[in-house]
C-alpha cells in the first residue's frame, strides 16, 4: 500500500495494524495535510448490512467536535470496494506505550484521565457510546493533548461481544460485564472501561490480568480486582471510590455518567496540582512529612483531616457558587425564555442546593417530568431543546424510565436501541407518558421512516384513517431524481400512471412528456442544464418539477406521492412554531436537504420551506384541475407552511419539488379523493338576535345552591404565593368543583383575583401536581400582587374523564358544564372577604370556548387571552362563539402568534376581536412571532400586566 494513491490521499507509511484493521499515515493532497487512513478488515463488513451501518455510525461519530476526541475528515470506499477511515493524525504515543515505558505519576495519571473523561462525556451527550476503550485506542499528543481514537467502529465490527467461536476482535481486560456476555451496551459500558483504564494507570497493573482470555472474562465476570488501596496508598480517598463504583459489575448500580467523573476528577486534580485558591493536598502532606517529629499515625490522621477540609472546601464554594451564581443565571435564562440551557445549570445546582426554596420555586419553570416507553424495551433516551440544536444530548436512561426530568416545551428526542433504527422526534415534554416504537434496522426501508397511523383529522377535512406507512426522511434530491432520467424515465409509459389533461383537453404520453424539458430541451426538471442538475447540487432537493414528474418517479422509485392526509400527518406540528426559526425561507434559493434543522414530529426534515412539496390528492373543484402542493418555499411567507394549498399540475416553477410515501396496501378512495375545502369565511355567519340569544343562555343557566366550599389543603412552600385547595359544590350531578387559589405573599387583601382556565393540555394529565406547563402562563401575576384561582373545570386533572367526548351533543354537555364551573367559581370567590369581589379578571391559554365564559356570567371586569380565535364554523349555534363574542363586553386582551396554524391571524385571530362586544378603543391583538402558544416572555408578560393594571387599577405591593 505504501507509496500508492487512494482517492486523493497519498500513502506514506505504515503505523499499525490490529483487529479492526491496518493504519498508515497519509498526505491529504487536497488540503495539504497528514492524515491517518484506517482501512477497516474485509471480514468485519461481511455481514448483512454491516457496511451501511458502518457508513451510518462512522458518520455519527465524524459529528464529535471536541479537543479530547480524534477528529474523523472522511468516510470513504476504495474501487474493490475496502471502507477506509480518514483521521486527523497526531505526533506521540499511544497510552498503552506509555505505560509499557514507565509508570505513571498521580498528577500524570489524574490529567490523562480528565481529559478522557471530557471526551466521554461529550460523545454520550451526543449519543454514541465508544465501546472499546482502552489503551491503544488512547493517543497522547506531543503537545499535552489526550485524543480518543476509534469512536463508535467497536460497534460496527462486533467488537463488543464474544463472538461463537469464543474470541474477541478487542481487548477483553476492558471490556464490561456486559459485553462479555453479549448483551446490549451503552455509555455505562465506557464507565467500565474507563474504571478499568484508569485502574491501571495509578496501580501500574490491569485489574484483570489472567493468563488467556477465558480466565479474563471469569475473573470480569465473577471476581474483584486487588484493592487500588492495597497496591497505592498515597491517593484520595475520592479516586478509590470512583474507580470502585465505575467496576461495580451490576450496570444498573455502577457510577451513572462520564460528566460525573469530570466534576470528581476536576477536584482530585486541583488538589493534587494546587490549582485551586488553597495549597493543594499534595503540598501540604509533604510539607508536613518533613518534619521528623511527625510521626506514621499522626500523618495518616493528618491526611483524613486534610481530605475532609478539602471536600468540604470544595463542597461550599459548590454551594456557594449554586445559590450566588447558578440561581441568578437560571432565573436569567427563564426570562429569555431559553429553558432548555436553564435546565441545564439546575441540575448541577441541584446536586448542591437540592433543598433550597428559591430553587424550588423556579423548578416549576424549568422542569417537568414524563415516564417514556418503548418498543421494544431497554432503548436508550436522549433529549435536548428544539432551538438548542448545538448542546450536548441530555441521557434519560434507558425504557422504561418512570418520572423522568425534561425541560418543559417542545423538544428534540432521539432513542436508540442495538439493532434498530434511531428514532428522531420533535415533541412536547409536557404528555405524563411518552411512548416511542423502534424498528429494525433492515426493515427500514433506505432513506425513509415510520409514521404511525391511526384515527386523523386535518382541520376542516373529514376525519380518515391511517395505516402505518413510511415517508421520505429529506426530499428527493437531484441525485436521485438523475437516476430517473439516466434510466429513461421520461421515455418509459408504466411510470406514467395517471391521464393528462391540460386546459381541458387530454394528451397523449408524447405530447405530455414533451412538456416536460429543461433549459436545453432536454428531458428532466425545468431548473437543469443538458440533462443533468449543475456541479455541486447532487444533494439539494430536485426542483422545477410539475406534479406529473413527482408522480412517474415515485413510480420509478416504487412509492407514491403522499396524500394530503398523509403529508400532514407527518408534519403534525399546528402549535409548534418553531421549526420556521429552523427551516429555509431565506429568499435566496433551495438548500442542501437536512442541512436546516426544522425536524418534524416524526423525524423528517425540510416540510417547512426549501421547495414546496407535491401530493397526491386534487384540490378544489374539478374544473379547475388542481393537485395539493404543501410547506410552503424558501421564498414565501413562513405561515404558509401550515397551509392547505393547490396548484396547476403542470406547473414547473423553481419553487416545486417533493418527498415519496410508502404504503403496505393502496390507501383507500376516501384518502386519495378530490378535498374540496376553503378557508373558513366567518365573515359571512351572522351573529344571531338578542331574542334568540337568550334561548342560547338559558342553556348554561343554573340554580344557585349551597356552595358548601371546603378549604381541602394549604401548601406554604412556594416563594411567591400560598396556595389553596379550595372544592365547592357544581351545579350539576352532585359533583364538587375544585379549585387552587395562589395569594400572593407580597400585597394586602383584599385581592384582586385572576380566574385561570386552563389549555386543552390539562386533559393529558390526571393531577394538578403534573401542570407545570400551565402555570408558566399564571405565576407572574401573584409575583406582582394579584391572586389566581386555577380551575380545575370538568374533564382535567383530578377530574378527568373516563371516555373521550365525541359528537357535537357531548361537546354541547361539556361546554355548559364548564361555563358553570366558571361561574360557580365566581360565586366561591364572592364569598371570601379577601377577595376583591369587584375587580375581577379572567385569563386562558387557547380556549376556543372563551367568549362563552364571558358573555354567560357578565361579572368579569376584564380578560386576557393567549392563542384563541373563532374555530368551528359549523358548530352548533348554541355553544358557536360567533354568536356570544358580541355579547362578551369586558375589555378585552388577545394574544396571538403571527405563524398560528390552529388559528391564523387573518381567519381566526381578527374575526374573533372583530366581533367581541367591547368598545375598539378596549380591545387589542397583540402579535407575536410564534405559532400557536406565544410563553410568557417578558414582552408578553408586560401586555398582559399593562391590560390589568389599565382596568383592573394597579396593585400595591409590599417589601
Amino acid at each position: 500500500m505504501v507509496g500508492k494513491t487512494i482517492s486523493h490521499y497519498k500513502i506514506l507509511d505504515k503505523i499499525g495494524e490490529g483487529g479492526m484493521g491496518m493504519v498508515y499515515k497519509a498526505q491529504d493532497t487536497s488540503l495539504d495535510r497528514v492524515v491517518a487512513l484506517k482501512f477497516l478488515s474485509t471480514h468485519l463488513l461481511d455481514r448483512e448490512g454491516a457496511r451501511e451501518r458502518f457508513i451510518h455510525e462512522a458518520r455519527a461519530a465524524a459529528t464529535l467536535d471536541h479537543p479530547n476526541i480524534c477528529t474523523i475528515h472522511q468516510v470513504g470506499e476504495t474501487e474493490d470496494e475496502q471502507m477506509f477511515l480518514a483521521m486527523a493524525y497526531y505526533e506521540g504515543e499511544t497510552l498503552e506505550q506509555r505505560i509499557e515505558r514507565r509508570p505513571l505519576t498521580v498528577e500524570e495519571a489524574m490529567a490523562i484521565g480528565l481529559q478522557i473523561a471530557r471526551g466521554l462525556a461529550k460523545a454520550h451527550h451526543e449519543g454514541i457510546t465508544h465501546r472499546d476503550l482502552k489503551p491503544s485506542n488512547v493517543m497522547l499528543t506531543r503537545d499535552g493533548l489526550v485524543k480518543i481514537l476509534d469512536f463508535g467502529l467497536a460497534k460496527l465490527a462486533g467488537a463488543t461481544k464474544i463472538t461463537k467461536t469464543g474470541s474477541t476482535l478487542g481487548t477483553p481486560r476492558y471490556m464490561s460485564p456486559e459485553q462479555v456476555e453479549g448483551g446490549d451496551t451503552d455509555p455505562r459500558s465506557d464507565i467500565w472501561s474507563f474504571g478499568a483504564l484508569l485502574y491501571e494507570m495509578l496501580a501500574g497493573e490491569p485489574a484483570f490480568k489472567g493468563a488467556h482470555e477465558a480466565a479474563v472474562y471469569y475473573q470480569i465476570l465473577n471476581q474483584q480486582p486487588e484493592p487500588l488501596r492495597r497496591l497505592r496508598q498515597d491517593l484520595p480517598d475520592i479516586l478509590y471510590t470512583l474507580v470502585e463504583r465505575a467496576l461495580v459489575k451490576d450496570r444498573e448500580k455502577r457510577l451513572g455518567s462520564a460528566a460525573e467523573i469530570v466534576g470528581e476528577l476536576e477536584t482530585v486534580h486541583q488538589e493534587l496540582t494546587g490549582t485551586g485558591s488553597s495549597p493543594s493536598l499534595r503540598t501540604m502532606v509533604l510539607r508536613q512529612a518533613r518534619r521528623p517529629r511527625f510521626a506514621i499515625p499522626g500523618l495518616a490522621v493528618f491526611l483524613a483531616l486534610v481530605a475532609s477540609l478539602a471536600w468540604l472546601w470544595v463542597h461550599n464554594s459548590r454551594i456557594q457558587w449554586a445559590r450566588n451564581v447558578a440561581l441568578p443565571e437560571i432565573a436569567r435564562l427563564m426570562d429569555e425564555e431559553n429553558v432548555d440551557a436553564a435546565f441545564r445549570l439546575a441540575q448541577q445546582a441541584e446536586l448542591y442546593i437540592p433543598d433550597d426554596r428559591q430553587l424550588l420555586d423556579l423548578q416549576r419553570h424549568y422542569a417537568t417530568t414524563s415516564s417514556i416507553n418503548s418498543t421494544p424495551p431497554g432503548a436508550d433516551v436522549y433529549v435536548k431543546g428544539y432551538l438548542n440544536v448545538d448542546a450536548d444530548w441530555l441521557y434519560l436512561g434507558k425504557t422504561p424510565i418512570e418520572g423522568a426530568a425534561l425541560p418543559p416545551g417542545y423538544l428534540r428526542w432521539r432513542v436508540t436501541k442495538d439493532g434498530f433504527a434511531p428514532a428522531e422526534a420533535a415533541r412536547y415534554s409536557h404528555p405524563p407518558v411518552q411512548q416511542f416504537t423502534l424498528h429494525q434496522a433492515k426493515d427500514v426501508p433506505s432513506g425513509m421512516l415510520p409514521v404511525p397511523g391511526g384515527p386523523y383529522r386535518f382541520r376542516g377535512l373529514p376525519p380518515v384513517k391511517l395505516e402505518n406507512y413510511w415517508l421520505d426522511k429529506y426530499e428527493v434530491t437531484n441525485e436521485q431524481f438523475q437516476q430517473f432520467v439516466d434510466q429513461d424515465g421520461y421515455q418509459k409509459p408504466e411510470y406514467w400512471k395517471h391521464a393528462f389533461v391540460k386546459d381541458g383537453k387530454a394528451l397523449s404520453f408524447e405530447e405530455a412528456v414533451a412538456e416536460f424539458r429543461d433549459t436545453t430541451g432536454r428531458p428532466g426538471p425545468s431548473t437543469w442544464h443538458l440533462g443533468a442538475y449543475g456541479e455541486g447540487r447532487g444533494q439539494f432537493p430536485v426542483n422545477g418539477v410539475s406534479w406529473y414528474e413527482a408522480a412517474a418517479y415515485a413510480e420509478f422509485a416504487g412509492k407514491s406521492l403522499p396524500t394530503v392526509h398523509h403529508w400532514f400527518k407527518a408534519h403534525a406540528i399546528p402549535q409548534a412554531s418553531e421549526i420556521l426559526r429552523l427551516s429555509n425561507f431565506s429568499g435566496e434559493g433551495t438548500a442542501q436537504v437536512g442541512s436546516h434543522l426544522g425536524l418534524s414530529p416524526y423525524g423528517s426534515y425540510d416540510m417547512a420551506g426549501n421547495v414546496r412539496e407535491w401530493c397526491w390528492n386534487p384540490i378544489g373543484n374539478e374544473e379547475r384541475g388542481l393537485r395539493g402542493i404543501l410547506g410552503a418555499s424558501w421564498n414565501e411567507a413562513p405561515y404558509r407552511f401550515g397551509a392547505l394549498s393547490g396548484t396547476n399540475p403542470w406547473d414547473r416553477s423553481e419553487t416545486n419539488g417533493f418527498r415519496c410515501a410508502k404504503y403496505g396496501a393502496a390507501p383507500p378512495a376516501a384518502l386519495t379523493a378530490r378535498i374540496e375545502r376553503e378557508a373558513p369565511d366567518f365573515a359571512s355567519v351572522k351573529p344571531v338576535s338578542d331574542e334568540v340569544f337568550e334561548i342560547y343562555r338559558s342553556f348554561y343557566s343554573y340554580e344557585r345552591t349551597p356552595l358548601e366550599p371546603v378549604v381541602e389543603a394549604v401548601d406554604d412552600s412556594p416563594l411567591h404565593w400560598r396556595q389553596e385547595k379550595v372544592s365547592f359544590n357544581a351545579a350539576y350531578n352532585g359533583e364538587r368543583v375544585i379549585a387552587y387559589l395562589l395569594l400572593p405573599r407580597n400585597a394586602e387583601p383584599p385581592y384582586q383575583t385572576v380566574v385561570y382556565f386552563a389549555s386543552g393540555v390539562a386533559r393529558q394529565s390526571r393531577s394538578y401536581d403534573q401542570m407545570n406547563f400551565e402555570l408558566r402562563f399564571v405565576d407572574f401575576l401573584p409575583r406582582i400582587g394579584r391572586a389566581v384561582l386555577f380551575l380545575v373545570y370538568k374533564g382535567i386533572y383530578e377530574r378527568s374523564l373516563d371516555h373521550p367526548v365525541t359528537g357535537a351533543f357531548f361537546t354541547r354537555d361539556l361546554v355548559i358544564a364548564w361555563s358553570r364551573d366558571f361561574s360557580r367559581a365566581i360565586d366561591y370567590l364572592e364569598t371570601r372577604p379577601d377577595i376583591d369581589h369587584e375587580n375581577l379578571g379572567y385569563f386562558s391559554f387557547s380556549n376556543p370556548f372563551m367568549p362563552i365564559f364571558s358573555a354567560v356570567d357578565g361579572r368579569i371586569k376584564a380578560g386576557a387571552h393567549i392563542g384563541s380565535g373563532l374555530i368551528g364554523r359549523n358548530f352548533p349555534p348554541e355553544y358557536s362563539a360567533v354568536h356570544f363574542a358580541p355579547r362578551a363586553k369586558e375589555p378585552t386582551l388577545l394574544i396571538g402568534g403571527r405563524y398560528d396554524f390552529i388559528g391564523p391571524v387573518e381567519t381566526h385571530q381578527k374575526p374573533l376581536l372583530h366581533l367581541l362586544g367591547a368598545p375598539e378603543k378596549d380591545k387589542r391583538l397583540a402579535l407575536f412571532d410564534t405559532g400557536h402558544v406565544v410563553y410568557p416572555g417578558p414582552e408578553m408578560i408586560k401586555e398582559v400586566l399593562e391590560w390589568f393594571d389599565r382596568y383592573l387599577g394597579p396593585v400595591k405591593t409590599t417589601p
